[in-house]
């Protein structure tokens, strides 16, 4: 009886040890998740850029250069989609023209610990475009901006706004340049089961200017609704 009783005792001593050893470990993976995983500096962010780089190294010199006539094209079709769960959310793929012509990769993460705002790249022919969690924009690595919750893209310190978001009218959101005229728009497709429904319409031919500012708002919003639509984050 008394070798029962503590064989029962060391038994129940052993899972008591088991669990706070468990306990202690999973405190230790959330602690070091909470200062590793779940930076997001601009030096963590142009780390994540070059592994994109990498990945897509064979596609970046193929891309479609945007033109009013290309713009025209661009598809929600996604090529060499890679979408992850785990520590963090992550995204990555290319959208192409409705012909499969490469023409915006895009990488989006929310990294571990962050309940929402993660940051995103867009890269184009000629541009690389940084977003990150705060909504600043950098150009080729250069800080231009940022997005405000007012929809425009803009700098604070030389008071100046570069473009915005207009208003969404049938299924179409606009984008305004700097002097308020209408550059192209934004789709949201009405049938997400076509093979390659068309994401964005150009109304201008664009300079060097408002092309950059076109591209930074209408690539972000497509992004945006693309994961809106399938993203499996929960």
């Amino acid at each position: 009886m008394v070798k029962r009783r503590d064989l029962y005792f060391s038994r129940q001593y052993f899972n008591d040890m088991l669990l706070f050893f468990l306990l202690g470990l999973l405190i230790s993976i959330f602690i070091i998740n909470k200062i590793y995983f779940g930076k997001t500096s601009l030096e963590t962010i142009k780390k994540e850029l070059e592994k994109t780089r990498k990945i897509y190294k064979e596609e970046i010199p193929k891309l479609v250069s945007w033109t009013g006539k290309e713009i025209d094209l661009m598809s929600y079709h996604i090529f060499q989609k890679s979408e992850r769960k785990g520590f963090g959310y992550s995204f990555r793929g290319i959208f192409t023209s409705i012909y499969q012509e490469n023409m915006m990769i895009v990488q989006h993460k929310i990294p571990s610990g962050k309940k929402k705002n993660g940051f995103t790249i867009m890269i184009t022919k000629n541009h690389e475009i940084l977003c990150d969690p705060k909504n600043k924009i950098y150009i080729n690595g250069e800080l231009l901006g940022l997005i405000d919750k007012k929809g425009r893209f803009l700098n604070p310190k030389i008071k100046r706004i570069f473009g915005k978001y207009g208003s969404e009218k049938f299924n179409k959101t606009d984008i305004l340049n700097e002097d308020g005229m209408i550059l192209g728009a934004v789709k949201s497709p009405e049938d997400w089961e076509l093979p390659f429904p068309r994401a964005m319409e150009a109304y201008e031919e664009m300079d060097t200017h408002n092309l950059i500012v076109f591209k930074v708002l209408a690539g972000k919003l497509m992004l945006d609704i693309y994961l809106a639509k399938h993203s499996t984050q929960k």
